[in-house]
């Protein structure tokens, strides 16, 4: 499964509620068509607490190619948003590109001009090798695709074809953001810098990794080239995960929270931790269950919180675990 450059699975959601849903579009053994992401209510029943109807489902559906065609997200069964992603291959690309410079753009009811950005980024273009993926609106499936462009994102590869630049426009064809990846002689990523529109570095994130310890570590910095969050990835000798050490930094980069997930040995997730302002001690815990399928793949995971209540730790009195049921449909 591919994951878009910029433009990550449930963007068009909250922050919290893309990052968490997003998760469950990831780590995923074997093709996929479709995955489809459910919270169920919890009901309590006696005791005990049984799953109701569903309060928030995400569902993505992938072509033969791994790569994601459609986003959407429902409010229990009422559908809140979509997103639908059309794939241009090289040819394809360099075809629109090509109508852009003569004014007769394809798929698009806005008039691009010779001295609009997406104009001279196609005149700039034509003698090179990329291809580009339209993004757009999906709740409204009775108006043209055309009139529900979201943006368009054109990536250019390396030598080697892994994504190295991408430039990013808008639905009137004006220029958005750029960026560019750096990998090492083995391949993997050592950095991503965004630009804006005036071509200034926005956002850094350098990649780095660790062999004999094996953990992989991504550290995000602004503008100001201050580091905002970083990210520790351990690993076990088998690759599965083990531990994830996720820290947020303020302004003068002192802690200002930090979530620590550890995982079994299949790689599932088992316990996290919350602490604020580099407490030594958390100030809440979840404890999980899992559940996966013939392949391997987790179909539902349920968490419980526990709070530390004068040294002690306890359940949280009165709180629903939170349930996480996933779906997939295989090629």
């Amino acid at each position: 499964m591919k994951t878009p450059f910029i433009f990550i699975s449930l963007a068009l959601v909250c922050p919290a509620a893309a990052q968490e849903a997003n998760r469950g579009f990831e780590e995923i053994s074997g093709e996929t068509a479709v995955v489809r992401v459910t919270y169920p209510r919890q009901l309590k029943r006696d005791k005990d607490w049984t799953d109701g109807p569903p309060s928030m489902s995400y569902v993505n559906i992938y072509d033969g190619r791994g790569r994601l065609v459609e986003e959407a997200q429902y409010s229990g069964k009422q559908l809140s948003l979509k997103k639908v992603t059309t794939w241009l291959d090289a040819p394809e690309a360099a075809a629109f590109c090509s109508a852009v410079k003569t004014g007769r753009a394809p798929e698009t009811s806005f008039a691009e001009t010779d001295g609009s950005a997406l104009a001279r980024f196609c005149k700039d273009s034509a003698k090179k090798k990329f291809t580009a993926r339209f993004e757009h609106d999906g709740t409204s499936p009775s108006r043209p695709l055309s009139d529900r462009l979201i943006r368009r994102i054109f990536t250019f590869p390396d030598k080697k074809n892994r994504p190295a630049e991408e430039w990013v426009f808008d639905m009137t064809g004006a220029f958005d953001s750029r960026a560019e990846r750096k990998y090492d002689k083995d391949g993997s990523l050592t950095g991503e810098t965004v630009y804006n529109f005036d071509d200034l570095p926005v956002s850094r994130t350098v990649h780095t990794r660790d062999k004999a310890a094996e953990t992989r570590t991504a550290s995000v910095f602004n503008d100001r080239d201050q580091m905002v969050s970083r990210t520790v990835k351990a690993y076990r000798e088998t690759g599965k995960l083990r531990k994830v050490t996720e820290t947020t930094f303020d302004d003068g980069e002192q802690e200002r929270w930090r979530n620590e997930t550890s995982y079994d040995q299949k790689g599932y997730r088992a316990a996290e931790a919350r602490y604020t302002g580099g407490a030594q001690n958390p100030d809440y815990e979840y404890e999980y269950e899992v559940k996966a399928d013939k392949r391997g793949n987790w179909v539902r995971e349920s968490r419980n919180k526990f709070v530390n209540f004068r040294g002690k730790r306890l359940p949280a009195p009165g709180e629903a675990p939170v349930v996480m049921v996933r779906e997939i449909t295989y090629r």
